[in-house]
């Protein structure tokens, strides 16, 4: 009788505790946030302790939602709107992911805030207790279409259920997206490794017609600060440059499209490619070229050393050929390598022929008696070795004093010892900024 009462006792102080828990988890999770002026409060539906001005919210929001119809765009040719439909784009966070050059691919994640404007959905503070605005899920809401063009892959790095809104009392509409987008961008590989790209993010709307909405895309005064923080370690950017542009479509029967373009600025960080690549080259032609023209080296000796010099000049030009995109350009570090290639088989060539010649010479020479074809004999043994190894040396070092030119001018010109700048420019634009202020629009 007992273990009964221990255990019924046991199951009353379980549901106690078990009841005021779900009770507190969902008292935290409010429906949605108001902002009485300055002070954002939050309200719940299943309140304990209903409040009276809880009923005044709940009445505000049904009369704000009346007849609202979030499946309806408020763009239309046949209706008047208190101001044209303005969709900004602001560029908050961004960060360069990788860019994969053999596919002409960028990678980037970066945070949006969207603003646009909805006069179905305003109302006076004052005549409702100072609330100047409401958090709500966007899925409330009709948000517009978004399209990232020339994209292979878009992914929005949000949960579905904490897509968020805020719906401001002069009828602007403003959310944050963060995504990450894989899209094209064509890759001029001239100057391999030392080269710059340009890429550009394209979006619009091109469900609209372009003469029912106005389109602008900024960048964050926070993401201008920190642009030298934006890359990787393979790449920095210089610059980033946001605004719009029309886009006219070369068959007259479709409309010109509006879009906001965000052009980046790549730099290429070479010193990878320097200590990899170019240092170890022109050891080897180094190398070889001294093997080749040996005193005691035969014709198989020279021959082995030019196919392995030839093999290995291969090997590298192979992994440099895996690493960029079939463009019809030949990129200044293949030139680099290609030349070194050319060197050492004229060499090799050369030291082939050299022992036979100086061997002839110098029968013809013995039956002179003359002192210049005396000196001219012993010139054509070892001097003649000596001054070949220095002739053909002299051309690899300026074949990699070339290169270290090229590296010292290209961060001469893109390094970082100057402060890294962003700058918003907008072309092609119908209207000024500050057509809609601050306390207008209520999105800054």
């Amino acid at each position: 009788m007992k273990l009964v009462w221990l255990i019924f006792l046991l199951f009353l102080i379980f549901v106690r505790f078990g009841v005021g828990e779900d009770q507190e988890e969902d008292q935290e999770d409010p429906d949605f946030l108001i902002q009485v002026s300055n002070e954002t409060v939050e309200y719940e539906r299943n309140s304990t302790y209903p409040d009276i001005r809880m009923v005044m919210v709940d009445k505000f929001m049904e009369d704000l939602f009346k007849g609202y119809d979030k499946e309806a765009a408020p763009i239309s040719e046949n209706r008047k709107h208190q101001w044209p439909f303005e969709y900004e784009i602001s560029v908050l966070r961004f960060k360069l992911i990788d860019v994969d050059e053999p596919k002409e691919q960028v990678t980037v994640v970066m945070e949006i805030q969207q603003a646009w404007p909805d006069d179905r959905l305003t109302w006076d503070p004052e005549e409702h207790d100072n609330v100047t605005a409401v958090y709500l899920r966007l899925e409330k809401l009709w948000s517009p279409p978004i399209t990232v063009f020339f994209a292979s892959e878009v992914t929005e790095q949000r949960d579905q259920n904490f897509r968020m809104a805020k719906a401001i009392y002069n009828g602007y509409k403003v959310t944050h997206v963060p995504m990450k987008i894989t899209f094209n961008c064509k890759l001029q590989m001239h100057n391999f490794p030392f080269d710059t790209q340009i890429c550009e993010i394209r979006m619009g709307l091109p469900s609209v017609k372009t003469k029912l909405f106005f389109i602008r895309m900024i960048l964050s005064q926070n993401l201008q600060k920190n642009l030298c923080s934006l890359g990787n370690s393979a790449w920095d950017i210089v610059n980033i440059t946001a605004g719009s542009e029309n886009v006219k479509s070369l068959d007259f029967s479709y409309d010109s499209l509006k879009m906001g373009v965000m052009k980046i600025h790549l730099k290429r960080n070479p010193t990878f490619y320097l200590y990899m690549i170019v240092l170890p080259t022109f050891i080897i032609n180094s190398i070889s070229i001294a093997g080749v023209f040996l005193k005691n080296t035969d014709k198989i000796d020279r021959l082995t050393i030019g196919l392995t010099h030839i093999m290995t000049m291969t090997f590298i030009l192979g992994i440099i050929a895996d690493k960029l995109p079939k463009t019809e350009h030949v990129p200044l570090l293949g030139q680099y390598i290609i030349f070194g290639l050319c060197t050492m088989i004229v060499a090799m060539t050369f030291s082939t022929y050299l022992k036979k010649i100086s061997e002839n010479l110098s029968v013809r020479l013995m039956r002179s008696r003359s002192g210049f074809c005396q000196k001219l004999r012993k010139f054509i043994g070892k001097p003649l070795r000596v001054l070949s190894i220095i002739f053909f040396q002299i051309i690899n070092i300026i074949a990699v004093v070339y290169i270290l030119s090229r590296y010292i001018h290209f961060e001469n010109k893109y390094g970082f010892e100057t402060p890294c700048t962003a700058a918003a420019h907008f072309k092609d634009m119908e209207f000024h900024s500050d057509d809609i202020g601050e306390d207008d629009c209520g999105c800054y």
